[in-house]
């Protein structure tokens, strides 16, 4: 990873949907959304990693973590990750949540932990992603901030 990526803002676009597409996250109820922030990584001029946050308060998803596939293992998406939590932890979020099909063991490493689903609280229930989008077979899990 070079090291002259730096991780920003990024607003909901087509490069952006591509990304998540071209690692088979699900994008359909992206612009439904104004709670949802995006944090992205360029390389070249071309985005290459990025992160969401879907705030409810003081709680929050995160959510859409993509890497392109030539930069994975490169730490990117460990980088990522915490450049969202620093944010969150800045709009005063306590706690993350999240929901995985593929990533348990690297959420794992990065102090999530796993939980029942019956245990998430309302607000995270009733979002598209925890009710309809993410299958009941997904890992739920949470990190405190």
């Amino acid at each position: 990873m070079g090291a002259s990526m730096e991780i920003k803002s990024v607003f909901a676009n087509d490069e952006l949907l591509k990304l998540l597409e071209s690692c088979d996250l699900l994008v359909s109820d992206i612009s439904l959304s104004n709670a949802l922030y995006f944090f992205g990584s360029y390389q070249d001029g071309r985005l290459v990693g990025v992160v969401g946050l879907e705030r409810f308060g003081a709680v929050a998803l995160l959510r859409s973590l993509a890497v392109s596939a030539e930069l994975r293992g490169s730490g990117l998406g460990r980088k990522l990750v915490g450049f969202a939590e620093s944010e969150a932890k800045s709009m005063g979020i306590s706690d993350l949540f999240l929901l995985t099909d593929t990533a348990e063991q690297f959420f794992t490493k990065l102090s999530y932990q796993l939980l029942l689903r019956e245990n998430a609280p309302a607000v995270i229930k009733n979002t598209a992603q925890f009710s309809t989008l993410c299958p009941a077979t997904s890992s739920f899990m949470s990190k405190q901030l």
